[in-house]
């Protein structure tokens, strides 16, 4: 019997049981996975996991009041005790006129072939990804001499099933896997100590990038921060590597939550349909990359998942809502839910990308008179409530393209919405790491604070 077979059937004995319990209406996740990790430290193995994980969880509602409850354990009286104490739980909560599942069976059509399942990484060996992890320390090693000391590398890899079933006829699965590597290096040189992590994170191990090179990545970024001083307080042009302008960027995805946006504690709150970015900003969120680690055919309450427009142009197109927060909000819900076995729904997001400009990078380089290359950033940066922004910073100070030195110890801080009007090149380079990507970014005029 198949693994989704077995999770199927748990799930429908789980759902039955919360009926004649007393639900109203319920619905079940229950996921079942294998996880590995492995980590080194100067050649040394510091830990190694292995396991096999598997949970359900229970959403229950009678009338309006609402239960929840999950488990590990599938034996047939756990399962019936779960389901009569998710249904005594609803009894005893408050009415909440928003509370229920989705008005309708959540419709579900798509042909869409999104290749998320790779069993070559099942049949990788626990001595190959060992072999790998020291690979990521060795590669650095040889790539400069003054990189002697690791925080640890590592490599992770699973596989994983979910099966979704609710009251109202959803009936859902999709599985998966992953695998990660990642190298964590310091390097030394007259007293001072620099650090820095590159990875990779994909669904199939044919697109992983090799272990030698993320080692050699990781290297060269910590050693050439050696040397590493604040600069004066000033305002200068910011430029933005690929995944640091992606996370500049997804930084505004909490503000564009359904639930902050009905609370008013988002600062786009007021914004839908404005023009928040320069024109050649598109925010793009897509469930439906092929491969992609985010990507998923349906979302956690069952919808159909489709591309989204966050911003498009410049212009904010979208808030997220599930289906509670849609409720309260009076909007409807857009598919955004996500969900696992131990959690209720809640808007999230896929794949989150910027589309590529036409700016050649090295002419964004080479553009500014003075500029701060921003490589690695400290702290979370963007307050959502207020569109403030205040984020510590390591870079290499650019003059006429040329690297100059590198920098730490500022800090970057101005109006968020500000910022987003001030970007004045974006690059031809889309990078996807992991779930989320973006070209390199020059915003222009930004307040550095240092010496």
């Amino acid at each position: 019997m198949s693994v989704e077979k077995n999770l199927q059937d748990t799930a429908q004995k789980l759902l039955e049981g919360a009926m004649a319990a007393g639900a109203t209406s319920a619905d079940v996740v229950a996921t079942r996975s294998t996880d590995f990790e492995v980590k080194v430290c100067d050649g040394k193995i510091v830990t190694l996991t292995e396991a096999v994980a598997k949970g359900i969880g229970l959403r229950v509602f009678v009338d309006k009041q609402l239960g929840f409850c999950l488990t590990s354990d599938f034996r047939n009286d756990t399962l019936k005790d779960v389901a009569q104490t998710a249904v005594d739980l609803a009894k005893e909560a408050a009415e909440d006129p928003h509370n229920g599942l989705p008005d309708a069976a959540a419709k579900f059509q798509s042909d869409v072939e999104l290749d998320l399942y790779d069993p070559a990484i099942p049949l990788l060996s626990t001595e190959e990804k060992i072999r790998m992890a020291h690979t990521l320390e060795e590669s650095a090693r040889a790539t400069d001499p003054r990189v002697k000391k690791f925080r640890d590398s590592g490599v992770s890899s699973g596989e994983s099933c979910s099966v979704m079933l609710s009251s109202t006829g959803v009936e859902r699965q999709i599985e998966g896997t992953g695998i990660s590597l990642w190298c964590n290096p310091i390097a030394e040189a007259d007293g001072q100590l620099q650090t820095e992590v590159w990875y990779d994170s994909r669904t199939h191990f044919e697109d992983l990038d090799s272990p030698e090179s993320i080692g050699r990545t990781a290297a060269t970024r910590a050693a050439r921060m050696l040397g590493a001083k604040p600069v004066k307080t000033q305002n200068v042009p910011i430029i933005l590597e690929p995944h640091m302008a992606a996370g500049f960027l997804c930084n505004m995805l909490g503000a564009i939550d359904g639930d902050m946006v009905f609370k008013e504690a988002s600062f786009l709150a007021d914004k839908l349909d404005a023009s928040i970015a320069v024109p050649g900003i598109s925010l793009i969120d897509d469930p439906h990359v092929v491969r992609g680690t985010g990507s998923a055919p349906f979302d956690g309450e069952g919808f159909a998942t489709y591309r989204k427009d966050l911003i498009s142009k410049g212009a904010l197109k979208t808030f997220l809502y599930d289906t509670y927060t849609a409720r309260k909000a009076g909007k409807k819900a857009n598919a955004c839910a996500r969900r696992g076995y131990a959690s209720m729904p809640h808007p999230g997001t896929f794949n989150v990308y910027v589309e590529a400009g036409g700016d050649d990078p090295k002419e964004i380089f080479a553009s500014a008179d003075r500029a701060l290359l921003l490589t690695r950033g400290m702290g979370r940066g963007l307050n959502s409530v207020t569109g403030d922004y205040s984020r510590g910073a390591n870079g290499l100070w650019l003059e006429k393209g040329e690297v100059v030195h590198p920098v730490q110890e500022v800090t970057i801080a101005g109006d968020y919405l500000d910022m987003l009007q001030n970007i004045d090149a974006i690059g031809s380079d889309l990078t996807m790491r992991g779930s989320s990507g973006a070209p390199t970014i020059r915003i222009a005029n930004v307040t550095l604070s240092g010496n």
